[in-house]
């Protein structure tokens, strides 16, 4: 009885995969190599300007990461190194009157682990780039309203 029972599973998984593989395809993709995809594509443009030349954008919600405003193309996020705490570890001033901002004590302390860190931020926080993305010039696909 097993037996058919498995035969029966090894013949239908095939045309599961298929059939979920149409469908997904056939729903709306949220980010492709040309940009946001919203019926319309188009290009997301960020601002390549140097650091105090933006302005940050409000947050989405309370406790999102707050969005790069300043140019990143150039920037090293390596395992062996990372440019975004040269400005941002002790949030130096880049121009007269305004400051990288500074990291939070959050990025010290692995809360898995209970690993702390005093001179750098802990491995998990290491890469800035996942959390924290390049703000875009582009209009959201769906307004406040409609959420």
């Amino acid at each position: 009885m097993n037996g058919g029972y498995f035969r029966t599973i090894r013949l239908a998984l095939p045309i599961l995969i298929i059939l979920f593989g149409s469908c997904s395809a056939t729903k709306g993709v949220v980010y492709k190599e040309k940009g946001l995809v919203t019926g319309k594509p188009g290009m997301n443009t960020f601002p390549e300007m140097e650091a105090g030349e933006t302005s940050p954008l409000k947050r989405p919600y309370t406790i999102a990461p707050p969005l790069v405003p300043h140019g990143v193309t150039g920037l090293t996020v390596k395992r062996s190194e990372n440019e975004c705490l040269e400005c941002h570890l002790d949030g130096v001033e880049v121009e007269a009157g305004h400051r990288a901002t500074k990291i939070p004590p959050s990025h010290f302390k692995n809360e898995h682990t209970g690993e702390v860190k005093t001179e750098t931020v802990v491995g998990i926080r290491y890469n800035c780039l996942q959390c924290h993305v390049h703000q875009s010039e582009e209009k959201p696909p769906v307004s406040q309203m409609d959420r």
